[in-house]
């Protein structure tokens, strides 16, 4: 081999090295182009599944929004008719306390004016008998009078 094709071999191994480096960088900026899209595809892909995961978090949080008014009218409703239905049964009760209240005390009342009746008239009856009996002494007491009187002008006229 002389020296001549030495050097052309060199050269063309030289060019076959500088080619193979050029079409390794070729095939890695054509890989690295490749890798650029896919991380472009998942990175959107990934901003979607943000953007639809946000926006269900904010359409759960707006139906859990809903769902709390919902449960505080239906609770102030209900404690609303459960108070209504208090009062009314308040009410009721104290309206029967009060009539029970009022017939016991038209009863006493009654039963106070019967006795006072009772007791007026038997106080009467007491006075009368003691001013028959009264008028009964008092009648003794004036004959006695008379009689002593007679009986004392007998002794002085003897």
């Amino acid at each position: 081999m002389t020296e001549a094709t030495k050097i052309e071999k060199t050269n063309t191994l030289a060019k076959d090295l500088f080619l193979a480096n050029l079409g390794l960088a070729g095939k890695v900026f054509e890989q690295s182009q490749d890798l650029l899209k896919q991380t472009e595809a998942k990175l959107k892909e990934t901003e979607g599944k943000v953007k639809d995961t946000y926006s269900k978090r904010n359409e759960l949080f707006d139906s859990l929004i809903a769902r709390g008014e919902k449960v505080q009218s239906s609770t102030v409703s209900k404690f609303e008719e459960s108070k209504t239905e208090l009062t009314g049964k308040i009410e009721s009760s104290k309206s029967q306390v009060v009539t029970k209240f009022n017939d016991t005390k038209a009863q006493a009342i009654a039963k106070f004016e019967e006795l006072k009746s009772e007791s007026n008239a038997a106080v009467e009856g007491q006075m009368k008998t003691l001013r028959e009996s009264f008028d009964k002494v008092k009648g003794k007491v004036s004959g006695s009078k008379t009689e002593a009187t007679e009986a004392t002008a007998e002794v002085s006229a003897s």
